[in-house]
């Protein structure tokens, strides 16, 4: 019996894609949905580079987060800016674990993307709400530790000046926190009822562009009274790089960096390429504060405005040496210097009746000549204590 001939494929195999042909999913009703194949690619692109996003943000979150540790030292860690970026630090690495679970997870499934359909499993849902909390208490923190550095920096502002500039940077803080909270809730009830909510891409938006404006707006005062300051002291003829003009320069780029990335979010073009770029923004202003601190911290204790030949040795030395090494030196050169000018108030005293003769208990001294302009640099000269009775001082 012959066996019956193939059936031709329902397509011009001449101008057929693979790569871009319909793939028929059922929903739990029966009924037939079409989802093209290149839309799955690009589903299993974002998760891929999402999933690299995390992955590296937490690497240098808890790297900092330990060097934070390591470089405070033990009397600055009870201060208030240092335990806000240390929380900062903490919260944005358990906030990325989350946010790596949640790829993993059943709702991140590709069936669920498509259809809308998801799996009602407590614990992929309780990940994602504790993710998305994460995220809104780890913005408070960065917006109470850019509020406490600008109010130091505007510490020697007049009264009204400060109150303005505290009340304006607070306003944005609180307009950006608002929003950031109605879209953590709005996005967790969605989850709680496995259903997808309208609004919450449009409070998301705005989240994410309050949040820039907020940081902008911080940055900007907080590098403009430094730089003013720096203007001041060049003006006082104080050039030295210290503390300062490190903060100064971090402050710049926690200024531009966050607030470019999070505009560049908003570009068609630059979302189609790098999607995941929204999510880099809070973890570049974690990483971003600590480490203008620790870099300031290095500097000041290492006495940074010390100017000599071995200068460039100290801001090493210091932090990373024998701890105090350069201040112990410096110490015991003044006390060196104070020794030496002692001794040269006792080779002052002479013996009464004797100040304008030369002395004889200096034997190896040249008695001076007229016409004789020559400095000795390798003569030695030493006071015999015990020749000049104390009655006769």
């Amino acid at each position: 019996m012959a066996e019956a001939a193939a059936s031709p494929p329902p397509f011009d195999p001449a101008t057929f894609d693979p790569w871009h042909q319909n793939i028929t999913m059922y929903s739990p009703d029966g009924a037939p949905l079409s989802i093209n194949m290149y839309e799955v690619d690009q589903y299993r692109l974002y998760v891929s580079r999402l999933g690299i996003s995390f992955g590296s943000q937490l690497g240098a979150t808890f790297v900092l987060l330990l060097v934070l540790l390591l470089l405070t030292r033990p009397e600055k860690r009870k201060s208030l800016i240092f335990i806000l970026n240390s929380l900062c630090l903490l919260f944005n690495g358990v906030r990325l674990i989350f946010a790596a679970c949640y790829l993993t997870g059943g709702l991140a499934h590709p069936y669920s993307i498509f259809t809308g359909v998801y799996l009602s499993d407590p614990t992929d849902i309780a990940v994602s709400i504790t993710s998305n909390t994460l995220s809104f208490v780890v913005l408070a923190l960065v917006m109470a530790s850019l509020s406490l550095q600008v109010w130091v920096a505007c510490v020697t502002a007049g009264t009204l000046q400060r109150l303005l500039i505290m009340g304006i940077t607070t306003a944005m803080a609180l307009v950006s926190l608002g929003f950031k909270f109605a879209f953590v809730i709005v996005s967790n009830i969605a989850l709680v009822q496995l259903r997808t909510s309208p609004g919450t891409d449009k409070l998301n938006g705005c989240s994410w562009i309050t949040q820039a404006v907020a940081i902008l707006l911080y940055s900007c005062v907080f590098t403009w009274k430094l730089g003013y300051a720096i203007v001041q002291r060049r003006r006082l003829n104080l050039r030295q790089f210290g503390p300062i003009q490190i903060v100064f320069i971090m402050g710049c780029q926690t200024m531009f960096v966050p607030a470019v990335v999070s505009a560049l979010q908003f570009r068609e073009s630059v979302l189609e390429k790098v999607p995941e770029i929204g999510n880099m923004v809070l973890t570049l202003v974690c990483i971003f504060l600590p480490l203008s601190a620790i870099w300031a911290g290095v500097a000041n204790d290492s006495d940074s405005a010390y100017r000599g030949r071995n200068g460039h040795h100290g801001l090493m030395n210091g932090e990373f040496g024998r701890g105090s090494s350069v201040t112990a030196s410096a110490n015991s050169t003044t006390a060196v210097d104070k020794s030496r000018q002692m001794s040269c108030s006792t080779c002052t005293y002479t013996k009464r009746g004797d100040e304008f003769g030369p002395s004889k208990y200096s034997p190896t001294r040249r008695e001076s000549m007229t016409g004789d302009d020559a400095i000795l640099v390798d003569r030695e000269y030493a006071v015999h204590h015990e020749a000049i009775p104390l009655d006769r001082v």
